[in-house]
């Protein structure tokens, strides 16, 4: 019998990693797509082909051809595949999980029928909480049974999405409109205590009895480290995040993060290895410096107002070390030249601009970061705001 995932989303992260991992796992990958035109070519083709960035800048192109493709519209086709999936997995966004809700929960009620074995829902979703957040939408979609089914064979699975998949244009030699460009990186940390029953057999799936530090290991050294190398490199006119490492006075500050951060991790996760963490952040800076990868700031700087928000990277990094008592200064740099990015193509950085025009520097700390101007972290990003506001003048 042919052993499947069924992946809602066949984009850069339903593509590019996912579709990779599930045929290096030796199973099909049933993507349940929005996109009709995608969803038509798919299937037309019957594969897809990723090209690998290696760290040590080579490239190796892998075809995907384990795969069934089936519309959102398909509702029945696709409870079908739910009810005898190996797993389900989403990678659609956010903002869109309220739309998958009830295909799933329809699924769910088809297993409970057909296949009542456990089921374990993997949230590939940039989002904290994520698990928690779907599966309450989707239990307002399920019958008093299937409700009950949910609660005693339904994991809701959290994960750490790391692969980087940079911006698909010519500067890669890649032309295949559904060709998908993508680093190497294979490992995806998942929460194994929410998982029901026994997985299959899975590629660089790394279940993680400590879920929650490697969420914020995520978030505070990858993403915030990524935020600051973006918003600086832009400061300065880089078009690439490997540029900045070029720039000593952006390396300084990077490291200078890293280094708050890291204090502050180990306050809070003391029992975590030093040695694996020191590991991973080399090969981290190694992956973030890569020429090859040509990642842009502007796509890793998109939405500041986002990234600049209490829970997310920049803010939440410094509110973070605060709570473990360090002084987050290098951290409050990254956050001021946030607030100066102005891409004029990022509706976002916009907005963000706007903002402050009307209000101030102190009224979106206050507003958009939830910093008060008056404390101690407010007067650091806005004494590093106005000198890189001067520099700019001087420039």
């Amino acid at each position: 019998m042919r052993l499947f995932g069924v992946q809602f989303g066949a984009g850069n992260i339903g593509r590019g990693f996912i579709g990779h991992l599930l045929q290096e796992s030796g199973l099909w990958t049933v993507f349940v797509e929005a996109n009709e035109d995608l969803v038509a070519k798919l299937r037309e083709r019957g594969w897809y082909s990723i090209r690998l960035i290696e760290k040590d800048g080579t490239f190796r192109d892998v075809v995907i051809d384990r795969i069934e493709v089936l519309s959102v519209k398909e509702e029945a086709a696709v409870a079908e595949k739910i009810a005898f999936a190996a797993l389900v997995l989403t990678a659609v966004g956010a903002k869109n999980l309220p739309q998958v809700a009830p295909l799933l929960a329809r699924g769910i009620e088809e297993r409970r029928i057909r296949n009542p074995e456990p089921l374990n829902v993997f949230l590939c979703e940039n989002l904290k909480d994520a698990p928690s957040i779907f599966r309450e939408k989707v239990q307002q979609y399920l019958s008093p049974a299937g409700v009950e089914f949910l609660k005693e064979r339904v994991g809701f699975v959290g994960t750490v999405i790391a692969r980087m998949v940079p911006v698909l244009d010519e500067r890669f030699g890649v032309t295949d409109p559904l060709g998908v460009v993508a680093e190497s990186y294979t490992r995806l940390p998942f929460d194994a205590r929410a998982v029901r029953g026994v997985l299959p057999s899975l590629f660089g799936f790394e279940g993680t009895e400590h879920f929650e530090a490697e969420e914020e290991r995520k978030l505070f050294f990858h993403n915030l480290g990524h935020a600051v190398l973006a918003y600086l490199g832009y400061l300065r006119g880089c078009s690439y995040i490997h540029e900045a490492f070029e720039d000593a006075g952006i390396e300084r500050v990077f490291s200078g993060a890293w280094d708050e951060v890291t204090q502050a991790f180990f306050r809070k996760y003391p029992f975590w290895d030093r040695d694996e963490h020191r590991e991973y952040l080399r090969d981290l800076r190694t992956r973030f410096a890569n020429p090859a990868m040509m990642d842009t700031v502007v796509r890793v700087g998109r939405d500041p107002l986002r990234k600049l928000s209490p829970k997310d990277r920049l803010v939440g990094g410094a509110l973070f070390c605060l709570a473990q008592g360090v002084f987050p200064e290098h951290v409050a740099c990254g956050c001021a030249a946030a607030l100066l990015y102005d891409y004029p193509e990022d509706e976002e950085a916009k907005a963000l601009q706007r903002m402050i025009a009307e209000e101030g520097v102190q009224g979106v700390l206050e507003r958009v970061c939830g910093v008060n101007p008056e404390s101690e972290l407010g007067k650091a990003i806005e004494r590093w705001y106005r000198r890189f506001q001067e520099e700019r003048h001087r420039g």
